[in-house]
């Protein structure tokens, strides 16, 4: 079997094959952040004509990453279906799809509510294995939640990385005044007045346009967490590649000219 690429973002997190996924290995756990399942559906209700093929690529891209580098955890962060309804139909399916799916090859799946996830605690009824968390869910070192509610004031003792999605960010320079690179990006940086940092997550799913993040639109993005609780000009940036490359930036305000 074909190994993985890993590429360290700190000495126990690693990038996975230039994707949004993240392998913690200090607890052996992957992570995956906002898949919004169901998208393709909502798009075509709205007159996108979009084949229906991303929850089998999903699924197909997990098992392979999961049966390389057997992990014991899966941890979906958030927006898992795409509606803000109650679930349709093919949100149903194709939810129970992907996780009937990759429930049988790890031994826990931690699913946190995103802002999407209305009505998706029968998951955990329905799957052992799945555990739903409405906020937040705290494993040794990390802290994961969806990031659209803010911080608590205080956060356990023992956490040293907060992760996140919610905000979908990506890398947006222009080159020559001209042609404009955009890519997904992982963010890491110090949270304001926690000992902890945080790492923020690109979405998982193709269909996302993604926030460009810089200074001068922090007081705009979705998460309240980095509006209020980070300074951006210290975010270091980790860009994913077209060609199973990732690109680190430094912090931000080493290169950033507005």
């Amino acid at each position: 079997m074909k190994s993985f690429t890993k590429y360290q973002i700190s000495s126990l997190i690693s990038i996975i094959n230039a994707q949004p996924v993240l392998f913690l290995e200090d607890i052996n756990a992957l992570v995956i952040s906002d898949l919004h399942l169901g998208i393709e559906a909502i798009m075509n209700e709205d007159g996108s004509f979009t084949p229906y093929n991303q929850t089998d690529s999903v699924i197909n891209t997990i098992k392979l990453l999961i049966k390389q580098i057997k992990p014991c955890m899966l941890v979906l962060n958030g927006d898992v279906k795409h509606s803000f309804q109650e679930p349709s139909k093919i949100e149903n399916r194709d939810v129970k799809k992907f996780v009937g799916a990759v429930s049988k090859l790890v031994k826990d799946i931690h699913l946190i509510k995103g802002n999407h996830d209305i009505f998706l605690n029968w998951v955990a009824r329905e799957y052992t294995n799945v555990h739903f968390h409405p906020e937040s869910f705290v494993f040794k070192n990390y802290y994961f939640t969806h990031g659209d509610q803010p911080l608590p004031e205080h956060l356990p003792s023992s956490v040293h990385y907060v992760i996140i999605g919610h905000e979908h960010p990506v890398f947006e320079q222009k080159v020559n005044k001209i042609q404009k690179l955009k890519a997904p990006s992982f963010l890491l940086g110090p949270l304001i007045n926690y000992d902890a940092k945080i790492i923020v997550m690109p979405a998982y799913t193709v269909y996302s346009a993604g926030t460009p993040i810089t200074p001068l639109n922090q007081k705009s993005l979705l998460s309240p967490i980095l509006r209020t609780q980070v300074n951006i000009n210290l975010m270091e940036f980790f860009v994913l590649g077209e060609k199973n490359e990732v690109f680190h930036f430094p912090e931000l305000k080493l290169w950033f000219k507005a």
